[in-house]
């Protein structure tokens, strides 16, 4: 810490005998001294020299392990933003089918792949399909501007205004009558239900939302209801009822009547059938796709099938948890889907407030006990109209990541904020710093206990961890094809980078057709916390592989002189994997030898009963996957 002229806790007290010498009838001095705490030296300084230009301190933002999916729309769209974004830590970018046209989306993928061929960096992409929603039908959008629609006025609500909610098919929007897309929404209506009227991806903080309350059940297609406060209803209105299971239900077939939306519309269809034509580097462009009002196993196996129909079998699914009815499902939703997005705005009204926060948190450590990536909605809300995030926003970022979340999902903050690029800079900042103070000893002891029974590369996967920390290993490698394994050490989430190095093949399927592996399963890491996706390069052999990627590591800032490196994968002709120990050289530029200890499953469970990394010496050549 730099000197100082008057040191900070002289300015913070005093001492009253000194101050009050002199003073009359002067009371009693206080029996206890309140002790000021020592600054942090890094507190210190930025107190001395100001805050860090956020250009600088985003410089090195690779290192931060949580992830930011970003919602692209006519705010950040363009290549150049796309690219400034990428720079500042994006790491997968969202469509979001509801809005927009096919080729407004088409687009969209086309700029994204610019845009990371030109940075030079890994970007996954999402489809977030429309699903089961409902709209209000308040009109046909003004104009469209470059594939996207422009909407005007729909109407202004007061508090106490009645409004009737019709489904029938034939009826005309006004001021006082709201028709709906759904045409048996009548019947899943009773009185004193609370439904949410607003924008789509309305923040809560624009005033464009309304919560009404049910009064009356006119007939068969009118529910008549109060509103609940002020609003001024524009753009793409959707409607969600509160605590209202028949909604849910609607997701299930009636056998005698289907009265169901389906988990996939036909436009969700439409659109996909042409974005599925789209290759990313002879890869499908869509690596995952988001489903939407999730709520029970069978629609994943459902969209499982339509995207395996489409081309899209190596596109994960991220089941989007934003109902009650899905939270009396989430284990088999769990296990069903390949991770889980906890939809923060239509959860956040189903479920009573004072009990969000302990549901989060109940729902991260299900997903990080499973090994499952989870992400979280709705962080930033201001950030749409505002350049700083509230301190409530930015303590909820650090929360969800002290909780375990694996990245944040921007929605309206980039689809038509007014500062893209900088809000994916702040989210960063706070998860990087929030990141610091993360307990990996108590989160791995966390996850041990709440699994049940390790599988042999599960327990490979563990004793990667341990051992990174016994030595204090600056990465961790893994090497894998499918990525299965790299994601599942990151489960434990150590204290130091993983990369999950790929190498890239090409494969014939049993029709003799030829597929192309490697850059898509590299780009699925992109939305697990603190893993790298790394393409393998040059050389065939183990040692030039492994060297190749230690190099670039440390080219990227990752790994430094003389420190430890640890490596997982698996030596051909071996059925469990092995765990190598390396180190880079007094220049910090490659590896110091090939190969310096490997560790077999028995020595491994050996030494993490004792709680030792010992090793046992071997050779291997060859690239085998974990």
């Amino acid at each position: 810490m730099s000197a100082r002229a008057e040191p900070i806790g002289a300015r913070l007290s005093c001492d009253y005998d000194s101050v009050m010498k002199g003073v009359k009838n002067r009371p009693t001095a206080p029996m206890m001294k309140l002790p000021i705490p020592k600054l942090p030296e890094k507190l210190e300084h930025l107190l001395e020299d100001g805050a860090v230009e956020t250009s600088d301190a985003t410089s090195d933002i690779l290192t931060a392990g949580t992830k930011v999916v970003v919602t692209i729309g006519p705010a950040c769209q363009e290549v150049e933003t796309i690219c400034d974004m990428i720079k500042s830590g994006m790491s997968c970018a969202r469509l979001d089918l509801t809005n927009g046209d096919i080729e407004f989306h088409a687009r969209t993928i086309r700029n994204v792949m610019d845009a990371a061929m030109r940075c030079q960096q890994m970007v996954a992409i999402m489809v977030d399909t429309a699903g089961p929603e409902i709209f209000v039908k308040s009109g046909d959008p003004e104009t469209y501007e470059n594939g996207w629609p422009k909407w005007g006025k729909a109407t202004t609500v007061k508090m106490g205004q009645t409004v009737v909610i019709t489904d029938l098919q034939t009826a005309k929007f006004s001021q006082a009558r709201w028709p709906v897309t759904f045409e048996h929404f009548a019947k899943m209506c009773k009185v004193g239900d609370n439904i949410t009227v607003g924008r789509y991806l309305s923040t809560g903080m624009e005033g464009s939302s309304v919560t009404l309350q049910v009064t009356k059940i006119v007939d068969e297609h009118d529910v008549e209801c109060v509103a609940m406060n002020d609003a001024e209803l524009n753009g793409l209105i959707t409607l969600f009822i509160k605590d209202c299971h028949s909604f849910a239900d609607l997701l299930l077939h009636d056998k005698e009547e289907d009265k169901s939306l389906p988990i996939l519309s036909a436009r969700d269809m439409e659109i996909l059938k042409v974005l599925a034509k789209i290759k990313n580097q002879g890869s499908d462009c869509i690596d995952f796709l988001s489903l939407s009002y999730t709520s029970n196993k069978g629609q994943i196996i459902e969209a499982r099938q339509a995207l395996d129909a489409l081309g899209l079998s190596s596109a994960k699914i991220m089941a989007k948890v934003e109902s009650k009815k899905a939270l009396s499902n989430f284990e088999s939703i769990l296990n069903a889907a390949d991770g889980i997005i906890i939809s923060r705005g239509n959860l956040g009204i189903d479920v009573s407030v004072e009990m969000f926060p302990m549901l989060q948190k109940a729902l991260v450590q299900a997903c990080n006990a499973a090994g499952k990536p989870v992400l979280a909605t709705r962080v930033v809300d201001s950030m749409t109209q505002s350049p700083r995030p509230t301190r409530a926003e930015a303590t909820d970022i650090s929360n969800a990541v002290i909780d375990g979340v694996d990245g944040i999902i921007l929605g309206a903050e980039t689809l038509r904020g007014l500062f893209p690029v900088l809000c994916v800079k702040t989210v960063l900042l706070c998860a990087r710093q929030a990141e610091t103070i993360f307990d990996s000893g108590q989160h791995y002891n966390s996850v041990m206990k709440r699994t049940d029974f390790l599988t042999q590369l599960e327990s490979m996967a563990s004793s990667t961890v341990r051992v990174a920390d016994k030595i204090q290993a600056a990465l961790i490698v893994v090497v894998t094809g499918s990525g299965r394994t790299a994601r599942m050490v990151a489960k434990y989430r150590p204290n130091v980078p993983v990369i999950a190095l790929t190498v890239p093949r090409i494969r014939a399927d049993a029709f003799n057709r030829w597929h192309y592996s490697g850059r898509h399963q590299a780009r699925q890491s992109m939305i697990v916390r603190g893993l790298y996706p790394m393409l393998a390069v040059g050389s065939t052999d183990e040692g030039g592989i492994l060297e190749d990627c230690v190099e670039r590591a440390a080219g990227l800032g990752i790994a430094g002189a003389s420190e430890n490196i640890v490596i997982l994968y698996n030596p051909p002709g071996s059925e469990v994997p092995v765990i190598k120990l390396v180190s880079m050289d007094r220049t910090g530029k490659k590896m110091d030898q090939r190969i310096q200890s490997s560790m077999n499953f028995a020595a491994m469970q050996n030494n993490a009963a004792m709680g030792s990394s010992g090793s046992e010496s071997g050779d291997t050549s060859g690239v085998h996957f974990a």
